[in-house]
């Protein structure tokens, strides 16, 4: 009798790893012979933070073994990966069962059941291979991050009944009145199935907070591979905002029968971003948003198989620097994603092309449009995802380029049309109205004049951009100081960013600030170490996640609040004057709350009341004396990051 429901086996312990220098693995059959030579290893893994291997690119074969019982036996078995760089083909029991090349950072699943042997010891074979290839994207060696190779991501086995979920693309809508502007949801959902039904039924539920909100149960249309449904509405809803990160759970189970064959839970957010002219709006706010860019990867430890506990430290470091959005060059884990839907970040998750080819050609869009169908398939789930991205750094003066992005971004929109979609460039500055990221729904600078760009005029190039893209929000994608290519240290980059932020400031076309970065980050374009401390010096934390000055700069410049007046004793009680940001940042301060402490012991928590921008509000605080020990006034999201603190005596 097969399995009911869904089991999932967590693959990260067990593995064999070999490095294949000699490219003799699939000559001699390692697949079905077994690794001669193996070490133990842990996955995630990359071998290239391993001794004597810091410089390899090639193939590195993984082996893993385990026992299928027999009670298995007429269930579906799939084995699924977050990210094999790069390319990888998969055996089991010495059969070849999958492959998939030329993308080394979306997920993909292989299904084994046809070769399983149950009751029995089963042999999985992974070989991965990290060439430079002009085939895949990023292209060759263009490209400005750790190239490291391996099974970079989590892998699992997944068990199930025959009829079961391949993937669900959930698409979730605000709606808001008319009169009182209350939001309502809809969700539609495509249901990609593993194989056809003749009769089978799917129950759909949605939870919040472990509450049921909606439920029913129909048939699955027969013989079908992609079930559809779009009428599922709730009303009212709590939209998901970077302060108010609410989240709801989709639920669909399977049936035959009695039999539950798989059993899905999904978690997605209702929340609108759209473009009004020169603005941003979320939730029909308009915003301006200060953001950093982390470039994962960056441990010499573990470089890009970073754990959980290291990808988390990292976030953390992003919202304490009260950062509410950031770019990825490349496309993210779930473990990442999760994260940033809980705690509130938004994120534009990219197509990994950088620079080569300049003047991208028709096998490049097909490689990036297969790359986007997997990112958005995976992904679209996640309510902290406000933007698919494009590229990075291209020829965007040409009209090649400019032409290959409109075409990209309409295919894109046929995919997923409630995010933004987006092109980065380092060349609006030349003609800003024949660039190729005005194709997308945001004009996005990589914005390096005093240093990459040399000594430009930097507010006669803000004001042309902005006179010849009146109606399109500007969002500086990156802006900040690379060591050791332009000297002056981490005091010239609080410098830069200090200067820089108050010119965007003074534009309201500016919509948001993206600093780079959080991090000094391993790439194999390195200007400082060796092996897998090749690095650029470009952030506010060392590789080590060590704080330079820079980054109490970036912490301070980023928060939505400011201390105007204050904090003083008046009359036995603490006065303390708020001023709510209308520049950048700007967006309203709602549930904040303030704590005053002495010696690690909270003395007063208090909520703010709501302000918006350009508000100031005064709050007299009672707090119990104490002349011996000093006092600390933090200020906190409603998330339970802090966004600033001031001693007091």
């Amino acid at each position: 009798m097969s399995i009911k429901g869904r089991h999932i086996v967590n693959m990260n312990e067990g593995w064999l790893f070999q490095p294949d220098a000699a490219k003799v693995g699939e000559q001699e059959e390692w697949q079905a012979a077994g690794l001669p030579s193996p070490m133990k290893v842990t996955v995630p893994h990359t071998w290239n933070v391993q001794e004597d291997l810091e410089e390899y690119r090639g193939a590195g074969w993984y082996e893993y073994s385990l026992h299928i019982p027999e009670n298995w036996r007429g269930s579906r078995i799939r084995i699924q990966s977050e990210a094999v760089y790069r390319d990888a083909v998969i055996w089991i029991n010495g059969r070849e069962a999958g492959s998939h090349f030329h993308s080394g950072y979306t997920a993909f699943s292989i299904d084994l059941t046809a070769n399983i042997q149950y009751g029995a010891e089963n042999r999985i074979t992974v070989k991965a291979d990290n060439s430079p290839s002009d085939e895949a994207l990023p292209r060759g060696t263009s490209f400005d991050w750790a190239d490291d190779g391996g099974i970079i991501r989590p892998v699992k086995l997944i068990v199930t009944g025959q009829t079961a979920i391949k993937h669900i693309k959930v698409s979730p809508e605000v709606q808001f009145g008319q009169a009182d502007n209350r939001a309502a949801g809809k969700l539609s959902a495509d249901v990609i199935l593993c194989a056809p039904s003749a009769a089978a039924t799917v129950e759909v539920a949605i939870f919040k907070n472990e509450q049921r909100l909606w439920h029913d149960v129909r048939p699955l249309p027969p013989e079908t591979l992609t079930w559809h449904f779009t009428d599922v509405h709730l009303c009212p809803v709590d939209l998901w905002h970077f302060d108010h990160p609410h989240l709801y759970q989709l639920q669909l189970t399977l049936r035959e029968g009695e039999q539950i064959e798989d059993h899905v839970a999904v978690t997605f957010g209702f929340r609108e971003i759209l473009v009004k002219g020169h603005e941003l709006w979320l939730n029909r706010e308009p915003v301006r948003l200060m953001g950093v860019e982390w470039m994962p990867g960056s441990s010499p430890v573990s470089g890009m198989a970073e754990k959980q506990d290291e990808l988390t430290a990292m976030l953390v470091r992003l919202k304490e620097a009260n950062c509410v959005i950031t770019r990825f060059h490349w496309q993210q884990g779930s473990e990442l994603l999760d994260w940033c839907d809980r705690n509130g970040i938004l994120v534009q998750e990219e197509i990994p092309h950088w620079q080569q080819p300049d003047e991208p050609d028709q096998h490049t869009f097909a490689l990036a449009l297969s790359q986007a169908k997997e990112m958005i398939t995976d992904h679209s789930h996640h309510p902290c995802i406000f933007a698919w991205g494009m590229g990075n750094e291209l020829n965007g003066q040409s009209e090649t380029t400019r032409q290959y992005m409109e075409q990209l971004k309409q295919e894109i929109q046929e995919l997923d049309s409630l995010r933004l979609i987006n092109y980065v460039s380092n060349t609006i500055h030349f003609k800003p109205g024949n660039d190729a990221t005005g194709a997308g729904d945001l004009l996005m600078w990589n914005d390096y004049i005093g240093t990459w760009h040399g000594d430009l005029d930097e507010h006669e190039v803000i004001r042309q951009m902005i006179t010849d893209n009146p109606d399109k929000p500007v969002v500086v994608a990156e802006y900040g100081l690379c060591e050791p290519a332009f000297d002056g240290g981490d005091a010239r980059r609080a410098e830069i960013l200090w200067q820089k932020t108050e010119i965007y400031r003074q534009h309201p076309q500016f919509a948001a600030l993206i600093f780079f970065s959080l991090n000094d980050y391993r790439t194999q374009m390195g200007e400082d170490g060796e092996g897998k401390w090749k690095q650029r010096i470009h952030g506010s934390l060392d590789i080590y996640n060590g704080v330079k000055p820079s980054y109490a700069a970036l912490r301070e410049i980023s928060s939505p609040l400011l201390l105007a007046y204050g904090p003083v004793w008046r009359e036995g009680a603490l006065e303390v004057t708020l001023k709510c940001r209308n520049d950048i940042p700007s967006y309203a301060a709602k549930d904040y709350y303030l704590t005053v402490t002495s010696a690690g012991e909270e003395l007063v928590r208090q909520v703010i009341p709501d302000m918006h921008p350009g508000e100031l509000l005064t709050m007299n605080i009672t707090v119990p004396a104490n002349p011996v020990q000093k006092q600390v006034l933090t200020i906190y999201r409603p998330t339970g990051f802090s966004i600033l603190e001031q001693e007091m005596n």
